[in-house]
């Protein structure tokens, strides 16, 4: 995997600047631009995987970033349910048996025990789902259809060919959510920063996406010179 290329490649295109920025901008809209930067990482990765010699996201196809984003949150979200469920449960016993047991000594007890038992579960089962959710967003753009995401025995094959590629490539989606939140330091550098990590993870996945095969449901049209 070029680490190097994936962090430099965004300064190659002459729109660095404009791709970048505005998709800053739409971060500061609540759960939209959350959505569409999901979409810009996505198209990135796709971008990669078919051969652009300027693979940056533009901001001519807003509608297609809206697609993309919007599935890659849906697949996030599947596959974070376990822990979203497991948590809920495990929180809602104790508040139960803490209403049960009458005394709020024996509540705090409750809650905090639970929680003290949950949380290591609950990183393990995260740290697990992780390379899964991954797989499924490459296996997505890979096939061009979102039910393949969800098809988990070929997810969990994806991961078991190449668990050590799949467990770099979450530790730099890590790096890349550092990089990003550098920005937070100064007021509005996060503008910047956010963005710029998510089109390196892009990158990165687009990588793993080419290892694997061009992806399918998709057409690369070279600009026109």
């Amino acid at each position: 995997m070029d680490i190097g290329k994936a962090f430099a490649y965004v300064f190659d295109d002459e729109q660095w600047v404009s791709s970048i920025l505005i998709a800053g901008l739409l971060l500061l809209v609540p759960f939209l631009g959350t959505i569409l930067i999901i979409g810009y990482a996505l198209e990135a990765a796709r971008n990669v995987a078919m051969g652009s010699p300027r693979p940056l996201p533009k901001w001519d196809n807003f509608g297609e970033k809206l697609n993309l984003g919007f599935v890659g949150f849906v697949i996030s979200l599947v596959y974070s349910l376990p822990v979203i469920l497991i948590g809920g449960l495990i929180f809602c016993a104790a508040i139960g048996f803490a209403g049960a047991s009458g005394s709020e000594e024996s509540a705090v007890i409750a809650i905090f025990g639970s929680l003290g038992c949950l949380v290591p579960l609950l990183i393990v089962l995260a740290l697990a789902l992780q390379p899964l959710m991954l797989a499924a967003m490459v296996r997505y753009l890979q096939m061009g259809s979102l039910g393949e995401a969800f098809n988990f025995g070929a997810v969990i094959g994806m991961v078991r060919q190449d668990l050590g590629g799949w467990v770099v490539l979450w530790l730099l989606s890590i790096l890349c959510s550092l990089v990003g939140s550098v920005g937070s330091i100064i007021v509005v550098g996060f503008i910047f920063t956010v963005p710029y990590g998510q089109a390196v993870f892009g990158h990165l996945l687009g990588q793993m996406l080419q290892r694997l095969g061009r992806p399918g449901g998709f057409e690369y049209a070279p600009p026109v010179v």
